[in-house]
């Protein structure tokens, strides 16, 4: 079982001891809620109400162990609701013994990245990770509705695409990543489990060295980064493209100096050097996947043509993740990125991430056309695992 002495809140990602934990009463009878500070500051609101928190009075204060169970000051019921005490947000239940694995995408306005993420959390969910005899799920209710309402509803019941993320006020950090448990059988039927963090921000956000500030610390922890870029920045690729709908479809209409991959990586970079202490001439070490959206544009246009891109994606079908082929993924992506002049992006990234590799995927598989009722159809996505599996293997966790 994984064990360890601290741990950082997913939420805020302020780092406490194991037992520096707090508990929310769940007597809604007996306890009234109160002014919350704490959770006032996170959703950057001048005030806010909660439940009455409270920390267990068996606390070793030496950081040992984490509390499972605390009697409330005020009412004396139980409760078994951890909260992070700097911003009182749930905790998961399993924090002080899942392996913790936080996961940053970062894109640009218009690249899709709120249908990405939507399409990645359903695969996962229903079919991706079973071939490894693994679980993807939404551990609290929470994590659940904020999902159902903001990806799923729209996505698969309605119809409709994502609602673009709404940009920080300011460096309020006031937006919650939803939570995910990878549960792994190994050997013997022993079970390893991993809590995943994605954290969707507005693309507009990484274009903005102040507000990226107020989440550097986020990235800085991360276990991988996945870049999402759209290759219709570009000006030779949105040049070829003679269907106009296409580029409607993409949001993209015209170039933007602020979304180019190198200036997006660049930003990124030096927020992390600043965390970690990092000189310029040092590279980073959190592995980064360079994962280029609207697959079924480039196919349209004929750049992958009869390529390794063309073809399903074969870690899931295989239920090994597969080496040969995400190398190959990288280097026809490599090729197309200096085909299309962004060979200083490559000669960047390769200078400032120890490990990085290229991708590309279509999260709706084919151009999102509305129907007679104004609908669009279910995604059927082409190579949405690709850059998320990398990471995975990396860390173990496939």
């Amino acid at each position: 079982m994984f064990m360890r002495r601290r741990y950082l809140c997913p939420f805020c990602f302020t780092e406490h001891a194991l037992d520096d934990v707090e508990f929310e009463c769940q007597s809604r009878a007996r306890c009234r809620t109160e002014p919350d500070e704490q959770m006032a500051r996170y959703l950057g609101e001048p005030s806010h109400m909660g439940h009455h928190h409270f920390r267990s009075a068996a606390s070793s204060r030496f950081g040992s162990a984490m509390p499972d169970v605390a009697e409330c000051d005020l009412c004396h019921q139980m409760s078994r609701v951890r909260v992070c005490p700097a911003c009182h947000n749930q905790l998961p239940s399993d924090i002080d013994t899942a392996e913790p694995m936080i996961i940053s995408l970062i894109g640009t306005r218009g690249v899709g990245k709120s249908t990405y993420v939507g399409v990645l959390i359903h695969e996962m969910m229903k079919r991706l990770v079973r071939p490894f005899g693994a679980t993807f799920t939404l551990p609290t209710a929470l994590d659940q509705s904020q999902y159902r309402e903001r990806f799923e509803a729209p996505l698969y019941n309605y119809g409709q695409p994502v609602g673009q993320t709404h940009s920080y006020d300011n460096l309020t950090i006031g937006k919650r990543p939803i939570l995910a448990t990878l549960t792994k059988t190994e050997r013997f039927g022993r079970l390893r489990t991993f809590t995943l963090v994605f954290f969707d921000s507005a693309g507009e956000d990484w274009q903005n060295p102040d507000i990226i500030a107020s989440v550097a610390r986020y990235v800085s922890h991360s276990a991988g980064i996945i870049f999402l870029l759209d290759p219709l920045n570009n000006r030779t690729v949105l040049g070829s493209i003679t269907d106009q709908a296409a580029i409607a479809s993409s949001k993209v209409v015209g170039y933007d100096p602020a979304a180019d991959p190198a200036t997006v990586i660049g930003n990124v970079a030096t927020l992390i050097r600043q965390q970690q202490g990092l000189r310029n001439n040092q590279r980073i070490t959190i592995p980064v996947a360079a994962s280029f959206s609207k697959l079924d544009v480039l196919e349209d246009m004929g750049f992958v043509r009869g390529s390794t891109l063309s073809r399903p994606s074969p870690h899931a079908l295989q239920g090994v993740f597969d080496e040969n082929d995400s190398r190959l993924v990288d280097g026809e992506m490599r090729g197309l990125l200096e085909q299309w002049g962004n060979g200083d992006f490559l000669a960047f990234l390769d200078q400032t991430y120890a490990t990085n590799r290229c991708f590309a995927f279509s999260a709706y598989g084919r151009r999102p056309d509305e129907d007679s009722q104004g609908r669009i159809p279910v995604p059927v996505p082409k190579r949405i695992e690709d850059a998320m599996f990398w990471l995975l293997h990396l860390n173990k966790a496939l």
